[in-house]
């Protein structure tokens, strides 16, 4: 069971370094195109119709890939009063139920998120001309490494140790 466990943190440590490359890329990008942007107006006299809506777009794939992120290192904003008053098993215990009930959270988010994706997916953006399946299913892929990383933290407090 060590094995499995072990070798399931190794793999999602490697999709969260995967996606940290992916958000790296992206906010560079975010940054090119808006740079451009404030250029083309401010120079040329006309900006470009499609780089705030593709720049809205990215962001938003970046805060639900970065929380996820943020997850797993437990860097995520929380209160923790009574988390830092407990000691031993009741505090593993606490953090593995408060795992546990956002895990309930990221369930809905993917399957509400998919159903949005659906029924807005034959919506196109006006500037970019892109599906908005495509942004909608920002919400299913955020709560998908949400719910990945939450079953890892669980893992890791049973095993009792982070990689």
């Amino acid at each position: 069971m060590k094995g499995i466990t072990r070798n399931y943190v190794r793999l999602n440590d490697a999709i969260n370094k995967m996606f940290g490359y992916v958000l790296a890329f992206v906010l560079a990008f975010m940054t090119v195109i808006i740079f451009w942007q404030v250029i083309a107006r401010y120079v040329v006299g006309s900006s470009l119709t499609w780089s705030e809506e593709l720049s809205r777009f990215l962001m938003i794939f970046m805060v639900l890939i970065g929380s996820s992120l943020a997850l797993r290192d437990g860097k995520l904003i929380s209160v923790e009063v009574v988390q830092e008053a407990l000691k031993g098993k009741a505090k593993k215990w606490l953090i593995v139920i408060a795992h546990l009930i956002s895990i309930i959270f990221y369930i809905i988010l993917i399957v509400y998120g998919l159903r949005v994706a659906e029924n807005f997916g034959n919506q196109i953006a006006p500037g970019t001309r892109i599906s908005m399946y495509f942004i909608y299913l920002s919400l299913p892929i955020g709560g998908f490494l949400l719910l990945m990383n939450s079953v890892t933290c669980i893992l890791e407090e049973f095993s009792g140790r982070k990689e």
